[in-house]
């Protein structure tokens, strides 16, 4: 019995040592076994081989990854008969290893995407999408986890559907990085992007370098308050930045000048214009003897330009009482030119010192400001105008009298905040509100200055404020509903992008320009404008006339990408009967302007309201039947920079039936006055 038990124990101790003879040896691949039986991954130097001291002249063969992967000993006769060649297979088959600052790994695998900035650093800006970014996961990487009520997701694509708010943020498609946290009571977004190259679909495996670039930041946060209240707030930035400046230097919310902006201003023009050109009359009114210019210089001395005779030259404008007037077409442009004698015999400092530029001007009436400089250009090397401010209203009396201020830069960031407040089911009412504030800042170029001023809007009116609010209520028979907004002309998200070596033109929207709140009227995949980030266009356009959801005009349903058709079909006689001219067929016109609100297409963003108007709008009504009701509402809106207004009362009745025996009975009236 023992001579057995030895004599299996002997069988089982050779073929052990056989298996472990032939295992595949994997080195610190698995992990390196530390004291207490933990597992590291970290990497490891090369140490002392005891088995290579051994002073013999003859070469000596380190075995290494042949011999650990296939048993291969250069060093002897290879013969295939009975073990048979094995191919080589790539190491990085399974990926390659990546580890954190510290040494400490962090996965194995393939780098799909990546995003970086580094500054100081020439090129600091990285964005890199690897082929199998498009070929495997077609342009899309979701990661996504939860446990209880949390959960979470980290979106990563190029043609990603986003909405913040209406008025702050909202894309049908966009090339960047969302994550997304959701629990029972609280929300929360954020959302990135490199705007001026995010890669698309692949940089082929090479990274895109750039030192400037333009990036878009955002987040939303909402919090249910009680059972019936939510609260909610938004930022969304969208800024320049400039990778050889130091990246602790400076607010990251104003963005920073691109190489190509920070060059010396020479020469700043100031052009002011009618408001409200069409009157012709009461055009803005420039009072020269109350405007100055105040220059500081880097040392922190400043300059008035009346005190050291440094005026503006004048050009345009009619002369009035004690003041030049531009009225209808008329324009008074103001040329400071930093290279003239008058400059440059009296000035505290030279125009390469200059680090901030104030301009005061005494305005009245209706006035508009516009700004440009030899450093504010297209692409053909000319200046291009920029709106810093106009007048409230329509003023020719010059009642408004006042001192606009406001300092000379170049855009480098715009910047949104705002909050929503959400009510459900209060004492019946439903209500939505919205304020947000919009910032455009600016910075004057120094070469020199390490820092650069930031300045936003005008001096008292920094940001250009827009708000709505919904009120809506349901107790049938009876329905109410309410709005009030207010949008100011400036506000503003869009924001410009600048190229890799920092030009930014101006005056090309199409190719420099990126919508925050994109234009897209038929609510489609596509943006109907063509901006930096879309350039293709959306060349079919057609708000609510698509109510079969087939992506194709009901106006035109037999056109089709292989067999173009351009004869609407209310001309064509076999579909005639079945489709109505868009001038027969019923809707709301609240802007009066003969054509059915939903059907209207423009190429502004879509926010809830239009930029520039102010007013209210409510009604109530009561159902007869459920097939018949009766409204009675009242509408009260204006521009807000003129007196041009849009009060309307109307009373709408509509009946809509279906029987079995006369089919559907449909019936619309509309009095407005």
């Amino acid at each position: 019995m023992n001579r057995k038990w030895i004599f299996w124990t002997a069988i089982a101790i050779l073929w052990l040592g056989s298996v472990a003879a032939n295992a595949q040896e994997y080195g610190a691949r698995l992990g390196t076994v530390k004291r207490g039986g933990v597992v590291s991954f970290e990497p490891q130097g090369s140490g002392v081989l005891f088995g290579a001291l051994d002073p013999a002249k003859r070469r000596w063969y380190v075995p290494q990854e042949l011999f650990n992967e296939y048993q291969w000993r250069q060093w002897e006769y290879s013969n295939y008969a009975r073990d048979h060649y094995q191919r080589y297979v790539s190491a990085i088959r399974e990926g390659d290893y990546y580890y954190d600052l510290y040494g400490n790994l962090i996965t194995r695998g393939w780098l799909v995407f990546n995003n970086s900035q580094t500054q100081p650093r020439q090129f600091g800006s990285s964005v890199l999408k690897s082929r199998n970014f498009e070929g495997w996961f077609s342009g899309l990487v979701i990661s996504a986890d939860s446990k209880g009520q949390h959960h979470y997701a980290l979106t990563a694509g190029t043609k990603i559907r986003s909405t913040l708010t209406p008025m702050t943020f909202s894309k049908p498609r966009w090339d960047g990085i969302q994550f997304d946290y959701a629990a029972d009571k609280y929300q929360g977004t954020l959302i990135y992007s490199r705007i001026s190259r995010p890669g698309g679909t692949s940089t082929n495996d090479q990274e895109s370098l750039v030192t400037n670039a333009t990036s878009m930041f955002g987040s939303r946060a909402t919090a249910q308050v009680g059972d019936f209240a939510t609260l909610g707030l938004t930022m969304v930035n969208a800024h320049q930045s400039n990778t050889l400046i130091d990246g602790f230097t400076g607010n990251p919310f104003t963005g920073e000048l691109s190489v190509d902006q920070n060059q010396t201003v020479s020469i700043i023009e100031i052009v002011l214009r009618d408001d409200s050109p069409e009157d012709g009359v009461g055009g803005a009114a420039f009072f020269s003897a109350g405007s100055d210019i105040i220059i500081t210089y880097l040392d922190g001395t400043q300059d008035n330009g009346k005190a050291i005779r440094f005026e503006p030259i004048i050009e345009g404008g009619l002369v009035g009482e004690g003041f030049l007037s531009a009225d209808g077409v008329e324009e008074i442009r103001l040329r400071y030119d930093f290279d003239s004698p008058a400059f440059v015999n009296r000035s505290s400092g030279t125009k390469e010192e200059i680090k901030k530029v104030e301009f005061r001007l005494v305005l009245g009436n209706d006035y508009q400001v516009w700004v440009t400089s030899d450093s504010q250009l297209n692409a053909s090397g000319e200046s291009v105008l920029l709106l810093v401010a106009q007048a409230e209203g329509n003023v020719q009396d010059n009642t408004n009298l006042q001192i606009v201020s406001f300092d000379y830069g170049l855009p480098t960031s715009t910047q949104i905040w705002g909050g929503t407040l959400e009510l459900q089911k209060v004492l019946g009412f439903d209500f939505y509100g919205e304020y947000d504030l919009s910032y455009s800042y600016t910075k004057y170029p120094n070469v020199v200055a390490k820092t650069h001023t930031t300045f936003s809007g005008i001096r008292g009116d920094r940001a250009a404020s827009a708000w709505m609010m919904n009120l809506s209520r349901v107790a049938f028979p009876f329905f109410f509903f309410g709005e009030a907004y207010s949008m100011d002309p400036r506000y503003s998200t869009r924001t410009f992008t600048a190229q890799g070596d920092g030009f930014i033109d101006y005056e090309d929207e199409r190719i420099h320009v990126v919508e925050l709140v994109e234009d897209n009227d038929d609510q489609d995949e596509f943006p109907d404008t063509v901006r930096k980030d879309w350039q293709v266009g959306d060349p079919s356009v057609f708000p609510g006339w698509d109510e079969n959801n087939d992506f194709i005009s009901d106006f035109n349903q037999n056109d089709n990408r292989f067999l173009s058709n351009l004869i609407p079909d209310y001309e064509e006689p076999f579909l005639r009967h079945n489709v109505d001219r868009p001038e027969f067929l019923f809707g709301i016109d609240l802007n009066n302007n003969l054509w059915v609100d939903r059907f209207e297409n423009d190429e502004l963003p879509d926010y809830p309201y239009k930029k520039d108007h102010r007013g209210y709008n409510a009604y109530g009504g009561i159902h007869f039947t459920p097939e018949l009701r009766l409204m009675v509402g009242v509408l009260r809106e204006g521009l807000i920079s003129s007196i041009q207004k849009n009060h309307a009362n109307y009373v709408l009745l509509t009946l809509d039936r279906d029987t079995p025996d006369w089919g559907r009975f449909r019936v619309f009236e509309m009095l407005k006055s």
